[in-house]
């Protein structure tokens, strides 16, 4: 007896300094999600091998009962502790109804049966069910930032449901020595080792989960900012060499050239300017009340699409340039990056456009019946070879004879991202000397 209640007492301390250790760690991880109720499940634990260590010190049956029934709530709060880690809400009425079923088993056994057997195999089968499902949600994790540390939580999960699986089926069967305590056999000391082990593996699985998601999305988002970065600097090239271009036309002017013709172009760069600092200011103000994550809501495309032509009229102007605008219908997406998307297509139109005929772009769209609209923005340029057109979306890639054309490749690749972030897709269908047509599939606004 008194060496079974010093495992027990040993398992206490081993516990308490677990819960504690998570504690802390939840604190200083700004309250991370699972840490609590990890930790709580381990003060119980630990409360439970306090009470059964007592309870097998003293030859109290009931004492002893009332240990292993804390353990009860340590599996729910484990299985509570991953879903938070998951994101998934707590469903407290299945837990409280599973919780007392256990109990009322448990208790059944101690009272009426007095079987140490039946006690533990309710235990166990607790275990296999609440654990088992509990490995089955972290194996099917896709999240990337918790994948990798949910495979690992996964699979020690589910080593534990199949160990009390298989203590359900064969502990019934493996009788001690007459009395309470002596029903207390071997196999129960190597599970309550191996749960242990367990237990602390679940732990700093946890942990390591926990810093891994940290890590990943603080990687992601250093990748965002940069990305963010070159983004903006290249759709702010268009406004500047607007402006840089009719300064210069202005100071360069011959001196025989009417004042209104430099007040012209003066005029037209200080409207280019105007139109960037009004860009400037609404990507401040996405990301202040995004936290960096655009808002979503009904636009119109044909708003977004004339800002767009607007920022690009001097370039568009100088290449003689006709653009069509057909009937659009309202989409779901983030105005600003859908703007900065049309500017990006038309920007590219007057890159790739071809030397012997006027450009030509024409902009049209299709409801379809999947709830999905279709906005073709089709050009008359100089096409993109079928070889090219699978990696134009990628970044810093760019098609045809890259020296010919002034660019980085990173328009096409901001464009997929922002359609992609909204819920749609871009694709590019093209033949070589005959233009390129993009399409755009969003969301359609609700009526």
């Amino acid at each position: 007896m008194l060496h079974m209640s010093s495992i027990l007492f040993s398992f206490t301390v081993m516990q308490f300094i677990m819960a504690a250790v998570l504690m802390v760690f939840w604190r200083v991880r700004t309250k991370a999600n699972g840490l609590k109720e990890m930790a709580l499940g381990a003060a119980l634990g630990g409360t439970g091998a306090l009470i059964a260590g007592f309870g097998t010190y003293s030859q109290n049956f009931y004492l002893g009962t009332a240990g292993v029934s804390c353990f009860v709530f340590t599996a729910m709060a484990a299985a509570r502790s991953m879903d938070r880690l998951q994101g998934r809400d707590p469903k407290p009425a299945r837990e409280a109804a599973t919780a007392t079923l256990a109990i009322a088993i448990i208790g059944y056994f101690a009272v009426v049966e007095h079987s140490v057997a039946g006690i533990f195999t309710t235990l166990s089968a607790l275990y296999a069910i609440v654990t088992g499902m509990t490995a089955r949600r972290l194996l099917a994790e896709k999240n990337p930032a918790l994948k990798s540390g949910c495979r690992i939580l996964g699979v020690l999960f589910a080593v534990f449901a199949a160990l009390h699986t298989v203590r359900v089926f064969f502990r019934p069967f493996i009788e001690g020595v007459p009395g309470p305590g002596g029903q207390i056999v071997p196999l129960d000391i190597l599970y309550a080792f191996i749960g242990l082990a367990i237990v602390i593996g679940w732990s700093l699985g946890l942990l390591w989960t926990i810093y891994n998601a940290s890590e990943h999305q603080l990687r992601a988002a250093y990748e965002d900012l940069e990305r963010f970065s070159a983004a903006v600097a290249h759709d702010l090239k268009s406004p500047l060499n607007a402006v840089i271009g009719n300064i210069e036309a202005a100071t360069h002017l011959a001196p025989n050239q009417q004042p209104e013709t430099r007040d012209r172009f003066l005029a037209s760069a200080h409207e280019a300017a105007l139109r960037m600092n009004r860009f400037i200011n609404d990507l401040l103000a996405d990301a202040r009340t995004g936290h960096g994550t655009p808002s979503e809501e009904a636009v119109e495309p044909a708003q977004c699409l004339r800002a767009a032509r607007d920022g690009l009229a001097a370039q568009l102007e100088a290449v003689a340039a006709e653009v069509s605008v057909g009937a659009l219908p309202r989409v779901t997406a983030n105005g600003l990056q859908l703007t900065r998307v049309f500017q990006n297509l038309l920007d590219n139109a007057v890159k790739y456009r071809s030397h012997d005929r006027p450009l030509r772009i024409d902009v049209s769209a299709r409801r379809g019946d999947d709830g999905v609209v279709h906005i073709s923005v089709r050009d008359n340029g100089t096409g993109i070879a079928r070889a090219d057109q699978a990696r134009v979306f990628d970044r810093f890639a760019r098609a045809g004879k890259q020296s010919l054309v002034e660019g980085d490749g990173m328009g096409l690749a901001e464009c997929r991202r922002v359609i992609e972030k909204a819920g749609g897709t871009i694709s590019v269908a093209s033949e070589l000397g005959d233009g390129a047509t993009f399409t755009i599939s969003l969301p359609a606004a609700p009526d």
